[in-house]
């Protein structure tokens, strides 16, 4: 699992909803998307709005009303 970048998020379905920091290359530190593969959803504010977001296994911990992913609509983690 890779540290979370400060407090970045992505509401994208289907990606981690925790952003990480590039570790080499061209833009190094700077935020972009969790490479993990996806095993929960759940729910979390952003704001004054309420998400259901998508989550690798190390960074669940900050949603609410967790399941495996894809339980409810019949698909299977990867």
């Amino acid at each position: 699992m890779s540290a979370f970048y400060a407090n970045a998020k992505q509401v994208e379905r289907g990606a981690c909803w925790r952003m990480v920091s590039r570790d080499d290359g061209y833009r190094k530190g700077s935020p972009t998307g969790c490479p993990e593969p996806i095993r929960w959803t759940g729910n979390a504010m952003i704001g004054k709005k309420r998400y259901r977001l998508d989550s690798c296994e190390g960074h669940a911990d900050g949603l609410e009303n967790v399941r495996p992913f894809g339980h409810s609509s019949g698909r299977l983690p990867e």
